[in-house]
C-alpha cells in the first residue's frame, strides 16, 4: 500500500470522525438495517402456565423528518404453555411497523415513544400428542405501544432497547383460558448499521476535496 493511499484512508477516517456528529443521529433520510432479539411474556394467562418466549429477526429504521421515524421488523417468536392435560408450543411469524417520535434526534441517547401494528401468522401445536395442531393455525393483527431508547456509539451504529405492550386479536396464543384476547409484554434488543442520504455523501466528498487542496 502506497503512502498516498494511507493518507487518503486516514483523511476519510478523520472526516467521518469530525463531520458525522454535525449531521445528527437521526437525520432526515438516514436508513438503518440490523438484527433483532426479543423476549416476551404472555399476560392474563388465567389457568394457563405460560413460559417466557424468545425470538429473533431483522429490523429497519428510517428518519422521515428530524424527530419522526418509521421502524419495522420481521421476526420469528415462540411461546410455550401448559394446562392440566397438554403442553402446547405456539410458533408465530410477524411483520411489524412502528411510528416513533425521536425526542433527542441529535444526541447519542435518543428516547422515542412509539405506536405500532403487526401482521402475524401463528401455529399452536400439542407437544404431548407429537406436534399435532392444538388449535387451528391462523392470521392475526397486533397493536402495540411503548417507549424505547437508542444508543449511538457513533454515527454509523446504534443499539436499541425497545419494550412494548402488545394487544393481539386472538385468545389462542396461550390457549383459551378465558374469553378475553391475549396480550403480552415484549422486550426487543436491536443493533443497526446506518446508511446515509445523498447530502451527507456530498458533504463528505466536498470536505475531502477541500482538505486535498
Amino acid at each position: 500500500m502506497s503512502i498516498s493511499s494511507i493518507r487518503l484512508y486516514i483523511s476519510i477516517f478523520l472526516i467521518i470522525l469530525f463531520v458525522a456528529p454535525v449531521v445528527g443521529q437521526t437525520k432526515y433520510g438516514k436508513l438503518g438495517v440490523g438484527v433483532d432479539f426479543s423476549m416476551l411474556q404472555i399476560l392474563g394467562a388465567g389457568s394457563v402456565n405460560a413460559s417466557p418466549g424468545f425470538g429473533g429477526g431483522i429490523n429497519m429504521s428510517v428518519s422521515v423528518i428530524e424527530g419522526i421515524g418509521i421502524r419495522s421488523k420481521f421476526s420469528l417468536n415462540q411461546i410455550k404453555w401448559d394446562t392440566e392435560d397438554k403442553s402446547v408450543k405456539t410458533d408465530f411469524m410477524s411483520l411489524n411497523f412502528y411510528l416513533s417520535g425521536d425526542l433527542m434526534p441529535n444526541s447519542n441517547l435518543n428516547v422515542f415513544p412509539f405506536i405500532g401494528i403487526g401482521f402475524v401468522s401463528y401455529d399452536p401445536k400439542d407437544e404431548i400428542s407429537g406436534g399435532r395442531p392444538a388449535y387451528e393455525s391462523s392470521f392475526d393483527t397486533h397493536f402495540s405501544s411503548g417507549v424505547g431508547l437508542d444508543y449511538f456509539p457513533n454515527e454509523f451504529w446504534s443499539v436499541t432497547l425497545m419494550p412494548e405492550y402488545v394487544i393481539t386479536g386472538s385468545r389462542y396464543y396461550n390457549g383459551p383460558a378465558d374469553t378475553g384476547k391475549d396480550s403480552f409484554l415484549r422486550i426487543n434488543i436491536q443493533a443497526r448499521y446506518y446508511f446515509f442520504n445523498q447530502s451527507f455523501i456530498t458533504k463528505l466528498l466536498e470536505t475531502l476535496r477541500s482538505r486535498k487542496k
